[in-house]
Parts: structure tokens; C-alpha cells; sequence
């Protein structure tokens, strides 16, 4: 019995001098990564996604975020569920925010920070301003075209330039393109002239077309506007062919003038992956994040239990030498955060990389349809789902040798929501355990006791050598069977 005790023992050790001199040599940001929000994976696990009801059914889903920058704080405003602030673009908390007179969801809102006051607007409402960014909102009236008549906008966006006049942008629904005009300096509701026809939908630039291989070439959607100033410089960004394609990516053009003239740049689309687990991301916004960097933030395809699902994510942007904007992403694995790259644009990868991707997995048990490989097979529309009545659910990966795990992505199913019926969005409370040999296991991460409601979740773990990784869940909401739709294994060779 004394062999095998030391040989754990040793091996053990083993482990834990590898895992302090890889943080050692990774230097302070690495080893701060461990204690801090330093890195970032997307989709971003933001505490309580709001739910929606779409063809009969709840689900969980934000789309068409705003993100603005005010004083030291970062403040989010999403499509279904407002509003969110963040003190490092990370770290993100709710705070529930109502419009005077508007009742259910605001879909694609827009906000801006002008002369000591915020103004938002969405699709299809008025003006509203706040002395406070999380409000409250006092309607200022319609918005009015040169003729005076009432105007409801389509996936606005309010954008003041340097000199502070303010200029509005939004799309003309489906194939028309952007459309943009000045306000009135004494009446933010007023237009100044006519609307100017920016651009619409060319079928030469396929990607625009719509379709999950762009062969719908008669039809397009051209939405999400925003525009952007560097020096004098506009990059007026815009989203195709349409939300609930995989192709839905962001484009851009160029001027020299908020209402231009503009011209394409041909290395459209600037943010697009068809092949990995995010897709279909665009509808967008870009901010400033710490020390001088720039981030968008825009919104990717679920499509799990309905054409419209998407969550939200994260990456960096910038200027090449040239003057052109760069979006580095869509990112899928461990990123650091903004304010640990001075660059970010040009490499923010931390280095983990994948490692339970369609790797043998072994669960406590399985529903009839939901196999545990439908739980690593990067994949949001599939999932896995314990059997009824499995009182110590888990799910197991092999990784098929040993790895230095770092850190692990939990993406929740939500299987069961159901207003009507009183089954709720809820905390999710688990474990995760790791092993070299599948006898021996270590506790490595311990949220038994979590109290949040994040349907999704990235972990940190002390870096540490396994073959195996085991999620244990120990709660789910009420009413909700056990499942996820993916479990991320992150680390290093």
C-alpha cells in the first residue's frame, strides 16, 4: 500500500511545482490572471440574461448591444434587458432600467452622452434623456423630419462628433441600406434637412447576400449602423445580410464627412466565422476600454430554440499605419481583458487553447437524445442532458493525454424555461475536478455554494497537469432538468 500512496504523492507534487513554474515564467499578468479578472472568453458571461418568448416558448437571449463609456464605468444597453455596468468591460451587473410609457421589450437602443446629459432612443420610440446613465428618463417627444412629420426609427444610432453637433443614423429595412442626418442643436428631435441615403445592399459584395452560404442574392438586410471618428476620418460600420444568418458579420465604409460621401472598403466583413462555435456576429457597438484601446461589442448566433437566440461577446479593434480599422475575432478562447495588452488589435490571444473538443466523455447518465457528446462537440444547438432522476449528476472528459488545464467554459442549456409554469432563471451550482489517471481526483474549482444567476460561465483555474476533467453539478434552477450545451476545456500543451 506505501508504493502506490507515494507515487500519488510524488506525482502530485509533481504537478504542483509544474503548475507554480509555468505561472513563474508566464510573468505578473499571468500570475495575476489567477486572482483578477484578466482574461475574458466569449460568449461573455454576463449575469442575468434576460428572457424572451418567441414561437410559444422562454429562452434566454440579448442582442444589438450599445456600450458607452462614462467617467470610469462602461454601461451596456441590449436588445431585451436593460441595463448592465462594468467597471473593466468584464465584470458586468445589472441594474433593472425603465423607459416612462414603454411597455415590454426595447429592441436595438442607443445611447449617447452629450453636453452633461444622456439621450437614448430604439427602434420604433422618441427621445429620451437622463442626468444618469442608468436614468431616470424623461421623454422628450418624437422625432420630427424636416416636414415636421413624426419619424420611428429602425436600429438607430445617436453619435456626436467632435465639434458637438449630433448626427443620426439608421436603416431603411431590409435591402435599402443606411440612411443618415444632423439634429437640431436646440432640439435633439428635430431633423436638420433632409435624411441622406448613405448607402444600400450590393449584390457584388456577396457577403452581404443572405443565406448561411450568402445564395440569396436577392435578398438583404442592411441594419445596425455606427459610426466611428479617428482624426478626420468617419468609419461608418453596418451589419448583413441579416441576424439569423451564420454569414451576419460588419462591414464598413469610409469618409471624410459625417454624412459623407463614403466608399466600401473592400476587406468587408470585418468580423466573420462560419466554421467554430460563434457565428453570426455583428449588430454591433464600439467603445473605448482602458488606457486608449478600443473594443466592439456585438452579438452571436444561438439559434438553439429559435431563429433569433444570440448572446453577447467581446474583442479588440484597431488602426493599422494605413489608417484602417482592424476587429481582431471573433475570439473563442481565453482573451486578456482590456488594459493588460497595450495593443490588443494586434494579438490578445492568452494562449490557452482548446482541449476537450469531441474528446471521449463519460457521464453519470444520459437522457434518451442527449448524449455526453453533445456536450464537447462546439456546438450551441445541440446539448447534453442527464437521465430523470440522476441524483449525482457529472460530466467527464478525457482529454486523451495530459495537459496543463487552466480554466473551463460552462454553458448552461436552460432546458425546462417556463414563465407560465413558475420554472425561473436561476443559479447553476457545480465543481470541478480534475485527475492524471481517472483514480485519483483534486478539487479544483468549488461553486457549490453560487448564488448568481450566469447562464454562462468562464472559470479560472490554478493552472495544474490532468488528463481528466470532471464537472459535478450539485444545483440547478427549479424545475430545470441537468444540462448544458457545451463544456470548454481550456489549457496549454
Amino acid at each position: 500500500m506505501r508504493k502506490p500512496r507515494l507515487n500519488v504523492l510524488m506525482r502530485t507534487l509533481a504537478v504542483g511545482i509544474v503548475a507554480v513554474a509555468m505561472l513563474m515564467s508566464a510573468g505578473p499578468a499571468a500570475l495575476s490572471a489567477q486572482n483578477g479578472p484578466q482574461r475574458y472568453c466569449n460568449p461573455l458571461p454576463v449575469p442575468a440574461y434576460p428572457v424572451q418568448t418567441a414561437s410559444g416558448r422562454d429562452m434566454r437571449s440579448m442582442a444589438d448591444p450599445t456600450v458607452i463609456r462614462s467617467g470610469d464605468k462602461w454601461y451596456l444597453y441590449p436588445s431585451n434587458g436593460m441595463a448592465w455596468w462594468s467597471s473593466d468591460l468584464v465584470n458586468w451587473h445589472y441594474q433593472l432600467m425603465t423607459l416612462p410609457g414603454v411597455n415590454g421589450v426595447v429592441w436595438a437602443p442607443t445611447v449617447m452622452e452629450h453636453n452633461g446629459n444622456f439621450y437614448l432612443t430604439a427602434n420604433g420610440l422618441g427621445l429620451f434623456r437622463a442626468e444618469n446613465p442608468l436614468g431616470p428618463w424623461q421623454l422628450l417627444g418624437d422625432f420630427r423630419d424636416e416636414e415636421g412629420k413624426v419619424y420611428e426609427p429602425f436600429d438607430p444610432m445617436l453619435f456626436r462628433d467632435d465639434d458637438g453637433r449630433v448626427y443620426f443614423y439608421f436603416a431603411g429595412g431590409a435591402a435599402l441600406g443606411i440612411f443618415g442626418v444632423e439634429l437640431h442643436p436646440k432640439d435633439l428631435t428635430r431633423f436638420v434637412g433632409k435624411r441622406r441615403h448613405l448607402f444600400a445592399y450590393q449584390p457584388a459584395h456577396k457577403w452581404e447576400s443572405a443565406g448561411d452560404l450568402n445564395e440569396l442574392t436577392e435578398i438583404s438586410w442592411i441594419e445596425g449602423p455606427w459610426m466611428t471618428r479617428r482624426g478626420g476620418r468617419y468609419y461608418l460600420q453596418y451589419s448583413a445580410p441579416g441576424t439569423e444568418w451564420k454569414t451576419y458579420a460588419i462591414g464598413l465604409y469610409e469618409g471624410e464627412s459625417p454624412l459623407g460621401p463614403f466608399r466600401y472598403d473592400p476587406r468587408s466583413p470585418l468580423l466573420v466565422d462560419r466554421k467554430g462555435l460563434l457565428n453570426g456576429s455583428a449588430h454591433h457597438s464600439l467603445v473605448e476600454g482602458p488606457n486608449g484601446t478600443h473594443w466592439v461589442m456585438y452579438h452571436v448566433l444561438y439559434r438553439n430554440r429559435y431563429r433569433f437566440e444570440r448572446r453577447l461577446a467581446m474583442d479588440p479593434v484597431g488602426f493599422d499605419e494605413q489608417g484602417r480599422m482592424i476587429m481582431r475575432g471573433p475570439s473563442e478562447t481565453p482573451q486578456w481583458a482590456p488594459g493588460v495588452k497595450t495593443k490588443p488589435w494586434v494579438d490578445n490571444d492568452s494562449g490557452s487553447i482548446v482541449l476537450s473538443l469531441n474528446k471521449p466523455v463519460n457521464p453519470s447518465s444520459s437522457y434518451p437524445g442527449r448524449g455526453p457528446e453533445y456536450g464537447v462537440d462546439d456546438n450551441v444547438r445541440t446539448w447534453w442532458q442527464a437521465a430523470d432522476g440522476d441524483k449525482e449528476p457529472y460530466l467527464e472528459v478525457d482529454l486523451m493525454q495530459d495537459f496543463t488545464v487552466d480554466s473551463t467554459r460552462i454553458l448552461w442549456s436552460d432546458e425546462g424555461l417556463d414563465l407560465k409554469k413558475g420554472v425561473r432563471p436561476g443559479p447553476y451550482r457545480y465543481s470541478i475536478s480534475v485527475s492524471p489517471d481517472g483514480k485519483t481526483y483534486s478539487t479544483v474549482l468549488d461553486k457549490t455554494k453560487n448564488n448568481e444567476d450566469m447562464n454562462i460561465q468562464f472559470d479560472e483555474i490554478p493552472p495544474i497537469r490532468a488528463r481528466r476533467v470532471r464537472l459535478t453539478i450539485s444545483g440547478v434552477p427549479a424545475g430545470m432538468p441537468v444540462g448544458l450545451l457545451e463544456l470548454t476545456v481550456f489549457g496549454k500543451r
